[in-house]
């Protein structure tokens, strides 16, 4: 049915398109561009209920930073009880959050009557902006719409762009709608960001002041489903590391949702316990086992990083937690290396079902006939690991293929993604093979390019069976040359990576917000399918600008909702 009303929608925009470009043409015109219109909010106020969700607060939070970080206007925030002469003034200029006791956000509500439950409103009258939801979820998507729709594609300084409207209301649990050439309908939905400034209480001990914080990077997210306690499973842990640009001081974090994405709390930090010269923990891959390996049942957590000191030594470690996540010990060294120039680098761990091999790939700086290559060491017992095995070691010893990101298609085949550092400027190159031990390593692969977009630097890959007859595969990277600085595109596949489409980011991100070298902004990005093989989760650093000028890290997240156009 989504299909066959997107047809329909899409074909007659076009039809209606060619006919007003006809006419202009015959009479010698072109039609004019629409003007942005703008509305000016200095002086406005934020006030949000006063009894109002936890969630909502966060997001009302969220969103003051935002309109300080885009427009520059700082506003403060208050809640609607709180008024000097104890009562509303009619006059003010206001962002109405939630349910407040003035009569806009009272007539806004009576709107969504009769609606599903988490619809929400924005509406824009005299000198009110009113943003409510039926229930606190859906005020916390209008408050992310606005902030999309209004505030982001603003381009002037103190205000915001209202071309959209005037008034809005929404039905279904969605922020974005992205539909691609009659392929596939796609809701997207970014519903909370993990990590601003700083760390929460007990775990900021080896960080310093909030501003020590000077990136965050390299995320990784899983949705369990092995678990023994039947509780745990479906809940979303997500791995990152943070630091400052002192290498030795970057750790990793765990973090925990247990409401698909909407809120998350920090639950563990492994420490390096192996080699206590070592400080920092870096690149990490989280993995749940899905079957037992060894010692360890399915369901077994793999925490794989890369324990380093970039001036001597790195090592590919990995940490095992068998509680869900919340306790990580140390278990094993996989390999061993140099520093800064001999070094190995960001583990991908894999579970091969049809030969009971634990896999973990990674890059690789030792060999020094090769400035860096990909390789593997696979395990039976997760403690005990082979040689290592080549992927990509070309010709040219001065090629750098790394980052190695796969998945496994629905037609038995392995996708993986890597990016060539020197020999194509950082570009993103993908390769096929139908057994996983056999890569033909002195083959680069193909280019991921749609038309003249070509993506680059820190990549990343995932495959779903919904999406049509040979399911949906994303990759993905830090840039595209879509433009200037890139528009930071995702690719998408529907015949197992032949040809390609491109869309939108739905955790846009700009580079014109690098303030300094070592920021790295949209860096490495996640994406893991859900046990809904019709959800996936995105992960990404969308660092942003403050009010003096610096860089605040921050890692997002978003679902992406896909539908098969068949359905």
């Amino acid at each position: 049915m989504k299909r066959s009303l997107s047809f329909f929608r899409i074909l007659s925009l076009v039809l209606a398109t060619l006919f007003i470009l006809s006419a202009f043409s015959a009479c010698g015109e072109k039609p004019e561009e629409k003007k942005k219109e703008y509305l000016d909010i200095s002086g406005y106020s934020i006030v949000r209920r006063d009894a109002a969700d936890k969630r909502v607060i966060n997001k009302t939070a969220n969103l003051k930073k935002t309109i300080l970080s885009e427009i520059g206007l700082e506003l403060t925030v208050t809640v609607d009880w709180y008024n000097p002469n104890n009562a509303p003034d009619p006059n003010a200029k206001e962002i109405l959050i939630d349910k407040t006791n003035r009569k806009e956000s009272e007539e806004a509500l009576a709107k969504l009557e009769g609606r599903p439950e988490d619809s929400y409103i924005v509406e824009i009258t005299e000198n009110k902006i009113v943003i409510v939801g039926k229930s606190a979820t859906g005020t916390m998507r209008g408050i992310q719409y606005f902030a999309n729709t209004y505030v982001l594609s603003s381009e002037e300084a103190n205000k915001i762009e209202i071309s959209a409207g005037k008034s809005f209301i929404k039905d279904y649990d969605v922020v974005q709608n992205i539909y691609i050439e009659d392929k596939l309908d796609m809701d997207v939905e970014v519903v909370s960001t993990l990590l601003e400034t700083t760390l929460p209480g007990k775990y900021t001990e080896t960080l310093g002041t909030p501003a020590s914080v000077g990136r965050v990077l390299y995320p990784s997210i899983t949705e369990l489903r092995y678990q023994s306690n039947e509780e745990d499973n479906g809940k979303l842990l997500a791995i990152f590391e943070f630091g400052s640009s002192d290498n030795n001081s970057t750790s990793g974090s765990v973090w925990e949702s247990t409401d698909k994405g909407e809120t998350w709390n920090i639950i563990a930090r492994p420490r390096e316990t192996m080699d206590r010269l070592i400080k920092g923990i870096s690149m990490a891959h989280i993995y749940e086992l899905p079957a037992q390996v060894g010692d360890m049942p399915a369901g077994t957590l793999l925490y794989s990083g890369n324990s380093v000191d970039y001036s001597y030594k790195s090592h590919i470690a990995v940490w095992r937690s068998f509680d869900a996540g919340k306790t990580w010990k140390e278990y094993v060294i996989i390999a061993k290396a140099g520093g800064l120039k001999e070094g190995i680098w960001e583990p991908f761990m894999w579970y091969e079902e049809s030969d009971g091999y634990l896999y973990c790939f990674y890059s690789d700086d030792s060999d020094p006939k090769h400035d860096q290559k990909l390789v593997y060491k696979r395990s039976k017992d997760g403690k005990n690991w082979s040689d290592i095995v080549d992927v990509c070691t070309f010709d040219n010893p001065a090629f750098r293929p790394g980052m190695f990101s796969m998945a496994k298609m629905g037609n038995g085949e392995y996708f993986m993604v890597y990016e060539n550092v020197v020999g194509d400027g950082a570009k993103i190159y993908y390769k096929t093979t139908k057994d996983i031990t056999k890569w033909n390593p002195t083959d680069m692969g193909t280019l991921l390019k749609v038309g003249d977009y070509t993506a680059a630097s820190a990549p990343w890959c995932t495959w779903t069976p919904v999406g049509g007859e040979c399911g949906t595969l994303i990759a993905t990277g830090m840039w595209d040359s879509s433009g200037a600085n890139g528009k930071h595109n995702l690719f998408v596949s529907f015949d197992y990576g032949k040809t390609w489409d491109v869309m939108a980011n739905p955790l846009p991100y700009s580079h014109d917000n690098l303030m300094h070298e070592d920021n790295h902004i949209g860096y490495s990005p996640a994406l893991f399918v859900g046990a809904d093989p019709s959800v996936i989760y995105y992960m990404n650093a969308t660092d942003y600008r403050d009010s003096h000028g610096f860089g605040v890290p921050r890692m997002q997240f978003a679902r992406l909702k896909l539908y098969d156009p068949k359905a």
